[in-house]
């Protein structure tokens, strides 16, 4: 951090300390590797003293599991002592969060080791992509779209989740897509959700009702700071858990919490523009060479990006195909919803490339930074992407990995991937989910004793 930065972080705390006398404490956070946010709670006094000198947390925070248990074969946290990263504070992302008994201040930091940003955090891992942009003069563009269910807060006597009753209504919700009548049936929780965005200073878009029974969308303005729009994304999906609580609601943003209904997307629209703020993507009324070489590198990538796009298990069983739009092959179209890589209709040259495939489940910093590395080795190589489909695609492509196991192995025998992410991150990752997904495995189900017993 600069001293131009710190001067100005260091102001930023006093104003919000002199606006906001009736904050007790502060919660610093973090995202792991899982997506998950990681940190502590101090009184608000300390938060000064953060803002100039930092603060100490174990480094191994990074890559412990979902349940944040460590995992077998992951050195860092074992081998070496668990050592402490230093973290600084995070300016813009210090805000006020009123889910809990009492309203508090929260900020997000981001971490160093021996003065290098940590290589594994995943804040640090989108960095490096974007230098990658920033060296050649460009400057993505970015909005996320994020899917999620609310279901009833208390399971089933198979300790299975329940669907989501009508607040207005007492009845189980109807999945009708599009229908104005749920938003506004759900209206408390929903306004309770973007009133706390409004508070955190992240600005929503479009509101939605999906296609599954107690599924919404919300959507997210364009955002020329893609850090911060990652960062946004993180702390929505916090926001929409802590509040569907409050309500009495539980919240998810897992990929398919339900076989029957559609799996929830994280869906990505990014342009990049070049140094005099001109979209390189466009060409008048047509899209520029630009954002189709952008989609060959995407499509080239495809395979190996799948473990970040859908990093656990239970995230290939949204890849079915058929009516919840979840792509299974390695294409791209215009104004298609069943394709990979969307082109959305350009009003005023807004030419940008939507890409459909990750899950709610992905961690944000991570989904984007190999998006943007695909797009960028395709530019550098002028890939082709070879002709768009403009028909639905249903059946899976044989040359796309659809289980964790698979798509590891795409990705730990990628040149462009290592090339962007870096080979010790990109070993790390894999054997960081490789382990998770073993863990997971060590477990004898039900169903097991009822087939096979």
């Amino acid at each position: 951090m600069t001293h131009t930065q710190n001067s100005q972080l260091i102001q930023k705390v006093d104003d919000f300390l002199r606006t906001n006398p009736e904050i007790e404490s502060i919660e610093i956070l973090s995202v792991d590797i899982c997506g998950h946010f990681f940190g502590k709670r101090y009184p608000i006094s300390k938060l000064r003293s953060f803002a100039k000198d930092g603060l100490a947390m174990p480094m191994s925070m990074f890559v412990l599991d979902t349940l944040g248990a460590p995992l077998a074969g992951i050195n860092y946290g074992d081998d070496d002592g668990d050592p402490d990263a230093h973290f600084y504070l995070i300016a813009d992302s210090l805000c006020i969060n009123d889910w809990g008994s009492k309203p508090r201040a929260q900020i997000m930091a981001s971490s160093y080791k021996d003065d290098s940003p940590t290589f594994f955090e995943p804040r640090n891992v989108l960095q490096s992509v974007l230098n990658a942009y920033e060296a050649k003069n460009l400057h993505p563009t970015v909005a996320f779209e994020l899917e999620f269910y609310l279901f009833d807060s208390k399971r089933n006597t198979n300790d299975l989740i329940r669907l989501v009753r009508n607040p207005k209504t007492g009845q189980i919700d109807s999945p009708t897509v599009l229908s104005c009548s749920r938003i506004s049936d759900f209206e408390t929780v929903i306004d309770d959700i973007i009133r706390s965005c409004n508070l955190q200073s992240i600005e929503t878009g479009a509101i939605s009702a999906e296609m599954g029974a107690g599924q919404f969308e919300i959507n997210f303005n364009h955002h020329n700071n893609v850090l911060r729009a990652a960062d946004e994304t993180c702390l929505f999906k916090r926001i929409v858990i802590e509040v569907a609580k409050k309500h009495h609601l539980l919240a998810s943003f897992m990929a398919k919490p339900l076989l029957d209904q559609p799996g929830n997307g994280l869906h990505m629209h990014i342009s990049v523009l070049d140094g005099n703020d001109h979209n390189i993507f466009a060409d008048g009324e047509k899209p520029h060479q630009n954002l189709i070489h952008a989609i060959g590198g995407l499509i080239d990538i495809m395979p190996a990006a799948m473990s970040f796009w859908a990093p656990n298990t239970n995230a290939y069983k949204r890849y079915t195909g058929g009516f919840n739009c979840a792509p299974v092959s390695l294409t791209w179209g215009y104004e298609n919803r069943t394709v990979a890589f969307r082109i959305p209709l350009a009003r005023d040259g807004a030419w940008r490339v939507e890409n459909r495939v990750p899950g709610a489940d992905a961690n944000p910093y991570l989904a984007m930074a190999i998006t943007l590395a695909g797009m960028l080795h395709g530019m550098e190589n002028q890939l082709d992407a070879g002709n768009p489909t403009d028909h639905a695609v249903n059946n899976k492509d044989r040359n796309l990995p659809l289980n964790l196991d698979t798509a590891l192995v795409s990705t730990i025998q990628s040149g462009p991937v290592i090339n962007a992410l870096g080979q010790e991150f990109v070993e790390l990752y894999c054997q960081h989910r490789k382990a998770e997904a073993f863990t997971f495995l060590q477990t004898i189900s039900s169903k097991e004793y009822d087939w096979y017993l």
